[in-house]
């Protein structure tokens, strides 16, 4: 068991390559034998147009559901992030299990969580746990907004054991190995 909390924080503008840093980051730990949970979102665009429609949670292990859509279609009212509804029971339903540990399951080294910005936090449920997860002895990879300045993104930034990563698209391509390697000594 470590004796200490690591949160790995990557930030950087929209769209400049952070998802995809979290996957070569858990691709190359799970190669290494690492076991990883949590989840990350990801864009979804319409059938047969290049224009985004929302935002999905994936988890690690392949699942997926809805965190946002442009048009849900539905009647039901959902707070909304500019013009996407946010289905926040949705997102907690699949994403609050992964931010603890099961008894039938092993502790992950890794608890990766993409992303802690405006659509996630319209939990409550969601902000308590992450809250709580800076009081563990985890090894957290976290992606965060840039320029946020919500309570709980400045909790992470500041926390004891942060190492604080901006992507930029100069260096997006050489910082998993910075990364993995700063990852892989904290868990020693």
């Amino acid at each position: 068991m470590k004796n200490a909390n690591t949160t790995v924080i990557i930030t950087g503008p929209p769209g400049v390559g952070k998802t995809t840093l979290v996957h070569k980051i858990c691709l190359a730990l799970r190669d290494k034998g690492r076991i990883l949970q949590g989840f990350y979102t990801e864009e979804v665009r319409g059938e047969g147009i290049s224009q985004r429609i929302g935002f999905d949670v994936v988890t690690l292990s392949g699942k997926r559901g809805i965190l946002s859509r442009e048009n849900p279609g539905d009647q039901l009212r959902r707070p909304k992030v500019g013009k996407y509804s946010v289905f926040v029971r949705d997102f907690e339903s699949l994403a609050l299990p992964l931010l603890g540990i099961e008894d039938s399951q092993p502790e992950p080294d890794l608890l990766v969580v993409d992303e802690v910005g405006k659509m996630e936090l319209l939990s409550k449920r969601f902000e308590l746990a992450m809250a709580d997860l800076l009081k563990e002895k985890r090894t957290l990879l976290v992606t965060i907004p840039e320029r946020s300045t919500v309570d709980l993104v400045e909790q992470l930034r500041k926390s004891a054991g942060s190492n604080i990563y901006q992507v930029t698209r100069s260096n997006r391509n050489i910082l998993a190995g910075e990364i993995i390697e700063h990852i892989t000594k904290s868990l020693l």
